[in-house]
């Protein structure tokens, strides 16, 4: 319905984050806004399906530079952005109320908003649901580590039927996304009631987006990126999962350094690793800034400088630029 409706559809998503990383450093390394929006404007024509992060980092990069940010956040309104999202970036408190009763606005929010809706398979999400609140309460179990083995074999025959569940399929995390549809009872804090306070701190995140209930189960089996690890390449091209996600599971393998108890054979961190998860002590492995740079090149993610600095444009300028699992997009 916007200006970014791909009318040729790329599937490429290797070329789409080309395109993307080209855009990030253009504008938060080298200062070129007009370069960096050409390149925002490629990926969101070229691709129906976008990470919803992009469209929404574009539109504060637009309006930052004063230049129409609207079209943007369109994108971002086809790929599961809400209004409301809106509401945790400093840099737009000044217009955030405006946005609210923009009449126009809103009436193309809930078009897109249709649109959404229309793409995402519900059948799959409530899948995903299941098993992550099982998860919860298998991990409290002796048996946890036998638990997660079954547990990759049944994802690895999921996934070759059904796709990686991500954004792409199932939307991003919504804790009432299926009210949206007339089904209330299978929202994810409806579905969690069974299990009574056992789970009374798990549900869905709505600020991340992206999915987060599969990278928490991966997670939570240090050995997951070694064994999905040949299905990866393809995920990343068809746009089934984020090149950083990758790069959280793959440095996951060295969060606990004692691997006596792994059942897989890990890489060495000599070979490089991504900076991307939260509780992994780098410190501790050796890595240079320069190793990790050549890792992520060969998995389409920007250079550490690139990161650094658009962690400096949040904290002078209100911007807010990573999302998704422990802030790894």
């Amino acid at each position: 319905m916007g200006q970014f409706s791909a009318i040729s559809q790329n599937t490429n998503y290797e070329i789409y984050h080309s395109y993307i990383n080209k855009a990030e450093e253009l504008f938060f390394v080298e200062n070129k806004p007009d370069s960096s929006l050409y390149y925002y404007k490629k990926a969101f024509s070229e691709f129906d399906f976008v990470f919803v992060k992009d469209p929404l980092n574009a539109a504060q990069i637009a309006y930052f530079c004063s230049q129409p940010f609207e079209e943007y956040l369109m994108k971002g309104f086809e790929n599961g952005l809400k209004l409301s999202h809106l509401s945790s970036i400093n840099l737009f408190n000044l217009i955030y109320n405006d946005l609210l009763n923009n009449k126009l606005l809103l009436d193309k929010y809930g078009i897109c908003r249709e649109k959404y809706i229309k793409k995402l398979d519900f059948n799959y999400l409530l899948y995903v649901y299941e098993k992550a609140t099982n998860d919860q309460i298998d991990k409290r179990k002796k048996d946890y580590d036998d638990i997660l083995f079954k547990n990759m074999d049944d994802w690895l025959t999921r996934i070759r039927l059904k796709g990686f569940p991500s954004a792409k399929i199932i939307g991003i995390d919504d804790r009432k996304i299926f009210s949206e549809i007339g089904k209330p009872e299978k929202d994810i804090d409806q579905i969690k009631l069974k299990f009574g306070n056992a789970l009374s701190d798990f549900t869905a995140d709505d600020r991340i987006l992206s999915s987060d209930f599969i990278m928490i189960m991966l997670i939570h089996n240090q050995c997951s990126y070694q064994e999905l690890k040949n299905i990866f390449g393809e995920l990343i091209k068809k746009g089934e999962i984020h090149p950083r996600e990758v790069g959280v599971l793959y440095d996951n393998q060295f969060r606990n350094l004692n691997t006596s108890n792994y059942r897989c054979q890990l890489l060495s961190p000599a070979d490089g690793v991504f900076y991307l998860n939260l509780f992994c002590r780098y410190n501790l492995l050796g890595c240079s800034e320069k190793q990790a740079d050549i890792l992520r090149k060969k998995w389409f993610i920007v250079p550490l400088s690139v990161d650094k600095a658009k962690k400096e444009f949040e904290q002078k300028y209100g911007f807010r630029l990573f999302y998704g699992f422990w802030n790894c997009m």
